[in-house]
């Protein structure tokens, strides 16, 4: 699946530490570091990092540190490439060894922060932050990353709070912008989440991840034209991006394009058949537009995936309660009544597979439904056979 790389490549940037122009602090002067060869090994071990070439990358951003003790890009870009392999304790090491030499460098501690956060220390992680913090107290950054971790924890609130101001401090930061943005949706403050993923969206237009939690935006806000936009292109691209099919299709069904939406979902399902959600969003369409045999014979599929999923149940009590209704109408009580009994049996399995509130609830309400059409079926039926 091809993606397209921008945003998502900065923020690697960020997290594990961005490698802007070097910084190099001068020494006394019998102690004048080679910078020009460090620069040169330096540059070396970002493109081979680039390329994927880690043991290499390693191996020239030692060397540029050799030529240059405070050259301290090479120092985070070092432990960048050791956290990508997953070689933490080295990473570790290298941060610390950079703040041994520069105290007073935020970048250290931050890069630690990081780290951490990697590793889920959390706490260790806002520690580092705190630190870079008390040396420049307006490090955007530092900020930036104590408010990851809040997100990561489940603090949306302080979370925001960190954010928005890092963005105060760098309103410029595309990486600051995108986070914000992405949590802005996440609470529900839709416009002010589109307004930071369009001022995104403008530096990287190719962006899909971008494009894919924008379009999320528009499509709740009812902007379904401006979500079909996103989600169309996204499709363009990564024909094989299973979740946008599904997104695009969800925008088809709120505008009223079930036939376009019926073939995104299938398109979905065709994609990773394995993935019981695909299955909920087409299931539920195809019983309201009362295809019910193809609505059957995709909740057997999915069934087989997964035998007791919650949801799958839950849509199957929908499936033959929709059946009931149109026999009750066609006065074929016999039928009615069968598929009303399905149906609260089917609802009634859904509280002991899940502790959902949402689809308990769900199942409770179609129970009751059920039950009380069930209960006028019986009359109904009565009353004919006594005519």
């Amino acid at each position: 699946m091809r993606r397209n790389i921008g945003i998502i490549w900065c923020t690697l940037l960020l997290v594990f530490g961005c490698a802007p122009q070097p910084k190099i602090q001068k020494l006394p002067e019998e102690k004048k570091p080679t910078v020009s060869e460090a620069k040169k090994y330096h540059s070396s071990g970002f493109e081979y990092f680039k390329n994927g070439q880690y043991e290499d990358a390693i191996r020239n951003y030692k060397q540029a540190i050799a030529e240059s003790t405070l050259f301290v890009d090479a120092y985070l870009d070092l432990a960048r490439t050791y956290t990508v392999i997953h070689n933490y304790e080295e990473a570790e090491r290298t941060y610390a060894r950079l703040i041994d030499i520069l105290p007073n460098e935020p970048s250290g501690y931050y890069g630690l922060g990081r780290l951490y956060t990697e590793e889920r220390k959390y706490v260790l992680a806002l520690q580092q932050y705190d630190k870079a913090l008390e040396i420049d107290p307006e490090d955007a950054l530092a900020f930036y990353g104590k408010g990851y971790v809040n997100e990561k924890t489940g603090d949306t609130g302080e979370a925001l709070r960190y954010y928005e101001r890092a963005k105060e401090l760098a309103p410029d930061d595309i990486n600051i912008r995108y986070s914000l943005g992405k949590l802005y949706v996440k609470l529900e403050r839709y416009e002010d989440g589109i307004r930071e993923l369009e001022a995104v969206l403008q530096e990287h237009p190719e962006d899909i991840e971008v494009k894919l939690f924008l379009g999320d935006a528009y499509a709740s806000v009812g902007r379904y034209t401006k979500a079909e936009e996103q989600f169309t292109y996204i499709v363009e691209q990564s024909p094989d991006y299973a979740v946008a099919w599904v997104k695009l299709g969800k925008v088809y069904v709120d505008m009223k394009k079930y036939a376009e939406a019926m073939e995104n979902y299938k398109k979905a399902i065709e994609i990773d058949p394995t993935q019981p959600s695909f299955y909920y969003h087409l299931v539920d369409l195809l019983i309201k537009l009362k295809n019910y045999a193809e609505a059957n014979t995709y909740l057997k599929k999915a069934f087989t995936i997964t035998p007791d999923d919650a949801i799958l149940v839950a849509l199957s009590g929908d499936l033959y309660i929709a059946k009931a209704d149109d026999a009750f109408k066609a006065r074929d009580w016999d039928t009615a009544i069968s598929n009303y009994q399905i149906a609260i049996n089917n609802y009634g399995k859904v509280k002991t597979l899940t502790d959902s509130p949402h689809w308990v609830s769900y199942a409770k309400k179609g129970m009751k439904r059920a039950q009380i059409q069930l209960k006028k079926a019986k009359e109904e039926r009565w009353w004919d056979k006594g005519k």
